[in-house]
């Protein structure tokens, strides 16, 4: 059940009763699922048909409602700060789901309609938006990880021999997606490194960069996995030094990240970001 949408953090689900000054939100369409890309070609002489891959199309959604206020000058106002949301940037609408928050990037796709009524202090309302990415997107979950690597620890011979307490760094991040498809990735990489190489260990992904790739004290690559760029420090392009491009991705579930390099220092790290997401 939706509880609260919001479109450029204007609030379109109070008031609760006509008297308050407010949009009350009647229908929320285009919530559920888009359609597919799936183009099935019948198979000649035979049951069935041939499809490549099928990916969802752009979300298109319809916001309805009515708006309620106690003096003309007020609903002057609430209209035109519906129609000034609907903006053609991309903008955030959010819908509560429940306790379940989630987010679609849109834009006004269509008119903004405000249709008076006879009824005093009320009018009618609809909002036509697309998302051009159509999934819904959750909060975004961080996790950080040195290089692997071992430090202290002794093994005594004594009579009974005992082993004195060792660091242990993985050099692996552990995220879950409680989504139903891959969400959004963005990586880190911090020197002094050289050659990293991250790999998505459950479907083997691996990001690997050039032994001639090297980040000093300082430096450090920004890695959109979506939009499939690499910056050094935010400016340059380093996508040139990728010689394997087997993007990993946040699927759905558990997902494992692992951190190697040809050499680094014990400072060098790894931030993982990444956003669940739902079909």
């Amino acid at each position: 059940m939706i509880t609260s949408v919001t479109l450029a953090g204007l609030e379109l689900t109070d008031p609760v009763i006509p008297t308050d000054d407010g949009y009350g939100l009647h229908s929320v369409d285009g919530w559920g699922s888009p359609a597919s890309t799936i183009a099935p070609t019948q198979r000649p002489r035979g049951h069935g048909a041939w499809a490549g891959d099928a990916f969802l199309q752009a979300r298109s959604i319809s916001l309805t409602g009515q708006a309620y206020f106690t003096a003309p000058a007020v609903g002057t106002a609430l209209a035109d700060a519906l129609i000034a949301v609907a903006t053609l940037d991309s903008t955030s609408l959010v819908v509560t789901e429940s306790d379940l928050r989630r987010e679609v990037r849109v834009r006004r796709d269509g008119d903004v309609v405000i249709k008076h009524t006879p009824v005093p202090h009320l009018f009618d309302w609809s909002v036509q938006l697309v998302a051009v990415d159509p999934r819904k997107l959750g909060s975004a979950v961080t996790g950080v990880t040195a290089l692997p690597s071992v430090s202290g620890g002794m093994l005594l011979p004594t009579t009974v021999p005992f082993l004195l307490n060792s660091s242990v760094v993985s050099g692996s991040i552990s995220l879950i997606n409680p989504g139903t498809v891959a969400g959004p990735l963005r990586l880190r990489v911090d020197g002094p490194i050289q050659g990293p190489v991250i790999t998505h260990v459950a479907s083997g992904r691996s990001l690997v960069f050039a032994s001639s790739l090297t980040l000093g004290v300082g430096e450090w690559l920004e890695i959109d996995v979506d939009a499939r760029t690499v910056l050094a420090n935010g400016q340059s392009s380093r996508a040139g030094w990728i010689t394997s491009r087997q993007w990993p991705r946040f699927e759905p579930g558990a997902n494992t990240f692992a951190f190697t390099a040809v050499a680094y220092s014990a400072s060098a790290r790894l931030t993982v970001e990444a956003t669940p997401a739902w079909m």
